[in-house]
């Protein structure tokens, strides 16, 4: 026993020594996988602070929204310069002639963000973020008015807790909505925050330091949080992919893959006083509501799903959803109508896949095209009381920043289901899995940061057609393997040759001052190739613009299927598809168009084709409408898995 003893200290020493050398040697490994993974978070928090600003403005929540600055943050404004939390509220308040939480009977205030462009800081602290804003301004019976402009913010941790720091606006047009068109400086003048050559980076080098964790959890066990992290971003990429598909397949009436996005006992109320449950009954309901599929010649149904909120439930099993939802319907020869309305949708994770679980729609304004919301508002068929009515629909989630329920004023609201659930404990990691779960984890982080990377691209590239900075644009495509459609001419391939074609068709030295476009880039359905480093994107353009003067203006639709690609480490440009499915002018709309249209820059296309020979033809029909033209998509049904008519490579 004098010998054993000994023996049994020595070996005990030794097994503490090696099991402290593995936590060593696995420490620095998830430094760097959490500096990366607070990185991301950052990206996602800075987009829910400015998708939660627009929401608590439809509503005038002015609480809530003074809540989302830090306490010293500014504004710039209309030539002035604000400064802390309260005058920034007070300022808001004042633009809506409100002293008081909420809204005025009969007012619209509605502020749609669109096209994000964000870009962490060096040391991950700060981001700055670039927005289009969408403003729909009005009373009913007395006003109705558009504005539209650029944020150029900036945003940071307070407290441990992301929020605006400082608000810049440059506008970019105004109008009556009774005029011909929107009026417009001869220039913007904004001062971008992002790098064409690197734009698809949101995380700089810098941001992605490891620091060292305060976590007195084991390696195993702080491996499994983060993987648990990562996965929640993952899921958050899935439900927001979900939702928006909603708004594309309902475009097209396509009504199996509507029912298919739900769960089997999943249910359906679209503001109109009915719940449906189960996929024959949405099928019908659907077909009964808004008509027979396919879309019949001169019909327009289209449904931008914007500012989408999505909340996780912490066990990874539920999850809501909040969008405003902008509609442009109608039937040419017979009428145009605008529509707003707000979704506060559930999702359940049934066999490892997120389907629809519960939608409900809140239909927020009707109104006719040719008459305004300062004009017409017509009834909603649903008890739920809408414009000029101000009925609440409360949130689903918390204010990002308080983590408090959001604050409403007295008069009528409607309750959705609030999302929370117990957290769930991560699934456990092993010595032996350790490897391949943190190999696992780091893959699948940059596959949620390519998806905000490629939103990034994306949204550069309206930026750039709209200031016709053509050099810049050039500098966002892969050198080798860029390609882009050139209206009216064809594709082009390679980045040179991009840029030639591009300088080409001008104008050169800048947008001219008599006229202006508006490219929005919104409603992004984003897949990222399980290599992380390919990846396909779907999204809804909404367009305006026309001569500066206000004279006239047009709105332009379609829908872009681009592929992106890593290209020495950063996101570029693989090929851009455009399919342009309408161009209407801004004073008839929609309702009221003789044939199928065309643009300039269409009509540029031969004098192109003649001065430089394109690579291959432009894949799809453009400018069909009022006939219907089906457009392709890049994924199946990402529920039952269902083949689109056209599915791209």
């Amino acid at each position: 026993m004098k010998t054993f003893i000994p023996a049994l200290l020595i070996l005990s020493t030794l097994a503490s020594a090696q099991t402290a050398q593995n936590v060593d040697t696995r420490t620095p490994l998830l430094d760097r996988l959490e500096a990366a993974v607070q990185a991301e978070e950052a990206v996602r928090a800075v987009k829910r602070l400015q998708y939660s600003y627009s929401h608590y403005l439809e509503w005038g929540l002015w609480t809530d929204f003074g809540d989302l600055f830090t306490t010293n943050s500014t504004a710039q404004l209309d030539n002035r310069t604000l400064t802390g939390r309260a005058s920034i509220e007070a300022y808001f308040m004042e633009q809506a002639s409100r002293s008081s939480l909420g809204l005025a009977e009969g007012q619209l205030n509605t502020h749609l963000a669109l096209q994000p462009i964000v870009t962490l800081g060096p040391d991950g602290k700060t981001a700055k973020g670039t927005w289009h804003e969408i403003a729909m301004l009005g009373k009913f019976s007395s006003s109705a008015s558009w504005r539209g402009g650029i944020f150029e913010n900036e945003y940071a941790l307070e407290d441990g807790v992301w929020k605006i720091s400082r608000l810049n606006f440059y506008e970019e047009y105004i109008g009556d909505y009774e005029s011909f068109g929107h009026k417009a400086p001869p220039k913007w003048n904004v001062p971008y925050h992002f790098d064409s050559a690197h734009v698809g980076v949101t995380i700089p080098k810098s941001a992605l330091q490891p620091v060292a964790s305060s976590s007195k959890a084991s390696a195993n066990a702080r491996l499994a949080q983060l993987a648990q992290r990562v996965e929640r971003m993952n899921d958050e990429t899935d439900v927001r992919n979900l939702q928006h598909s909603f708004g594309f397949y309902l475009d097209r009436k396509l009504y199996d893959d509507v029912a298919d996005l739900f769960a089997r006992d999943g249910s359906m109320d679209f503001g109109q006083g009915d719940t449906y449950a189960g996929h024959d009954r949405i099928r019908r309901a659907l077909e009964t509501m808004f008509g027979p599929t396919p879309l019949r010649t001169g019909e327009l149904f289209d449904h931008l799903n914007l500012d989408t909120v999505v909340s996780i439930a912490p066990d990874g099993r539920t999850a809501g959803a909040r969008t405003i939802q902008l509609s442009m319907l109608g039937i040419n020869g017979q009428y145009g109508r605008w529509e707003l309305g707000i979704y506060e949708d559930e999702f359940v994770k049934e066999d490892g896949i997120w389907k629809l679980r519960a939608l409900r729609y809140y239909p927020r304004m009707l109104t006719d095209y040719d008459k305004g919301w300062g004009k017409d508002a017509i009834p909603s068929k649903s008890t739920y009381g809408s414009y000029p009515k101000v009925h609440y629909v409360a949130f689903h989630n918390v204010n990002p920043v308080t983590q408090r329920a959001v604050r409403y004023p007295a008069g009528p609201m409607t309750q959705v289901k609030v999302i929370k659930a117990e957290a769930a404990a991560p699934a456990s990691v092993t010595n032996a899995s350790f490897d391949g779960t943190l190999a696992l984890a780091e893959r699948r982080l940059e596959m949620a940061i390519g998806v905000d990377a490629v939103e990034n691209l994306n949204s550069s590239y309206g930026y750039y057609l709209d200031e016709s900075a053509w050099d810049q644009m050039a500098d966002t495509f892969a050198i080798n393997g860029g390609a882009k459609e050139i209206s009216g001419a064809g594709v082009y391939v390679g980045q040179e040759r991009i840029r030639k074609i591009l300088k080409l068709r001008g104008p050169n030295g800048g947008r001219g001052a008599a006229s202006f476009t508006i490219h929005q880039l919104t409603q992004p359905v984003i897949h990222v190739a399980e290599d992380a480093n390919t990846a396909k994107a779907r999204f809804r353009l909404f367009q305006s613009g026309g001569s500066a003067n206000g004279s006239s203006g047009s709105w332009i639709g379609g829908l872009y299927e681009n592929t992106a690609l890593k290209e020495n480490g950063e996101w570029k440009f693989g090929v851009q598809d455009l399919h342009h499915i309408f161009n209407a002018p801004y004073r008839t709309g929609w309702g009221h168009m003789p044939g199928p249209s065309r643009t300039g820059s269409a009509a540029a296309g031969p004098r192109l084709v003649t001065e430089m020979q394109p690579d291959r033809p432009i894949r799809s029909r453009q400018y069909a409408f009022p006939e219907i033209d089906e457009p392709a998509f890049h994924y199946r049904n990402p529920v039952s898995g269902r083949m689109p008519a056209q599915l791209l490579p």
